[in-house]
């Protein structure tokens, strides 16, 4: 079985490996860059996906904690309780 490499710099470290260790270990050890190299690719494929859209992505809304009113009722202990809440979204492009 052997092990492809995608990038020039994983299939250094794979011959260098090659010519320097034994064929087991040079052989888990490229396993393990496999999987490495692997991991690097996604990180940089999703690094690059938000730097795109980073732009377009419209920012969250701002959410501001509700408001606590409380009124005394006719009634002993029972007071009239009121929340208020207000959200604020961002204003984009095709909103006024």
């Amino acid at each position: 079985m052997r092990i492809k490499f995608r990038l020039n710099k994983f299939r250094a470290i794979a011959r260098w490996l090659d010519k320097k260790l034994s064929k087991p270990l040079a052989f888990f050890l490229k396993g393990w860059l496999y999987g490495l190299e692997t991991l690097w690719i996604d990180y940089k494929v999703s690094s690059a996906v938000d730097e795109g859209i980073a732009p377009i992505k419209p920012s969250d809304p701002v959410i501001e904690p509700p408001r606590y009113h409380s009124e005394p009722s006719e009634v002993d202990g029972l007071d009239i309780i009121k929340y208020t809440y207000e959200f604020t979204r961002p204003r984009g492009k095709n909103q006024d």
